[in-house]
């Protein structure tokens, strides 16, 4: 399921600040299904943690939370990440999956690269800076390989938090 934010965007500046802070923090990660760098902020006092819990609550309510990280993800000519999803992996994160879903947000202008196309569920994503995009635990997604350029976003796990009223 493919949800788009649009209510509040990460602004302009936010977006190059990141980029900014985490340009030299990135680093290699290369398999049989990616190759691209990335960098986990798992420290929930950071900047960027509380910026992008912020940006969640704002736009998903209040009912929802961030856990376990916020990664950094760039991506040069040849970088890409093929199909997969990342619901049986992710286990460690925490034993309630049902309750999350995956967030994501384009850090930069896509005029800055070519190539490196956001797909959920073999669904093109529209592109849009700073925009909140989710989807599920189970759902399959993909960026193409960017032929050049450099493409930076983030993604992080959003969980909803479970009502335990009686």
């Amino acid at each position: 399921m493919i949800s788009t934010f649009d209510n509040f965007l990460l602004s302009n500046d936010s977006c190059e600040k990141i980029i900014n802070l985490y340009q030299d923090k990135v680093k290699d990660v290369k398999s049989q299904i990616r190759k691209q760098k990335n960098y986990h902020e798992i420290d929930s006092n950071s900047w960027l943690f509380k910026t992008i819990k912020k940006l969640v609550n704002d736009n998903l309510g209040d009912d929802y939370e961030l856990i376990d990280r916020v990664t950094v993800l760039k991506y040069e000519k040849g970088d890409f990440f093929l199909e997969h999803n990342d619901g049986p992996g992710n286990y460690a994160l925490k034993n309630t999956l049902p309750n999350h879903i995956y967030g994501g947000i384009e850090l930069c202008e896509k005029s800055e690269y070519e190539g490196g196309e956001f797909f959920i569920e073999r669904k093109k994503v529209e592109y849009k800076k700073g925009r909140i995009v989710t989807h599920g635990f189970s759902d399959f997604h993909s960026v193409t390989e960017v032929t050049s350029g450099i493409r930076w976003s983030i993604h992080f796990v959003i969980e909803k938090k479970i009502n335990t009223l009686i």
